[in-house]
């Protein structure tokens, strides 16, 4: 399945039943060019009767990030789960609750644009 973009009902519906990522893990933060940046979590989904999937994240058109190592990724606390706000201005995917405060984040993505993938749990 390829990676699907984002539109605010397919974003509020998505968010919803992997419950913003909330309590998740964090798979990998890969940098694929200086303006695309893709980022996997582990999830429960409702959908699927709470079982675990991946849900990979790609933002394009990278404009601004705060990323951190991998070493450091297992440890950023995942309870608040994720933010992802598209706006006309931009679009930003945060570790934590940060909407509209995108840059105050541990870790941050902004970009022109961001699409996701389901994927099988890589537990």
């Amino acid at each position: 399945m390829p990676v699907k973009p984002l539109s605010n009902s397919s974003l509020k519906n998505l968010c919803e039943r992997i419950d913003f990522a909330r309590d998740g893990e964090i798979r990998s933060l890969t940098p694929l060019s200086p303006t695309s940046i893709t980022i996997r979590f582990s999830v429960q989904d409702s959908a699927r009767g709470y079982d675990w999937i991946d849900v990979l994240f790609k933002v394009d058109g990278v404009t601004d990030a705060k990323l951190v190592s991998d070493n450091i990724l297992s440890s950023l606390d995942m309870s608040d789960g994720i933010t992802v706000e598209l706006t006309p201005s931009h679009n930003a995917l945060t570790i934590g609750s940060y909407n509209g405060r995108a840059k105050e984040a541990p870790l941050y993505i902004i970009g022109a644009s961001i699409g996701y993938e389901e994927l099988p749990y890589s537990g």
